[in-house]
């Protein structure tokens, strides 16, 4: 294996003896920042699928809580 440097980014490229790319190596910051869009976007996505929902007060939401 051989490590590549993007001049661009602060990415760096692990390759395989033919020259094909296997993993990205990443700043921990840049990688925090994927995950962190990843998880509002996942969240975006449960927002909207919730909006036609029914709504409950504490007490229904436990209960049903307690029967799901």
């Amino acid at each position: 294996m051989k490590t590549i440097s993007k001049k661009l980014g602060s990415e760096k490229y692990i390759t395989d003896a033919s020259g094909e790319v296997e993993y990205v190596i990443l700043p921990l910051v840049e990688y925090e920042k994927i995950i962190d869009l990843l998880e509002d976007y996942g969240l975006g996505l449960a927002m909207k699928e919730a909006e036609g929902d029914k709504t409950y007060d504490k007490e229904q939401a436990l209960r049903y809580l307690d029967h799901a």
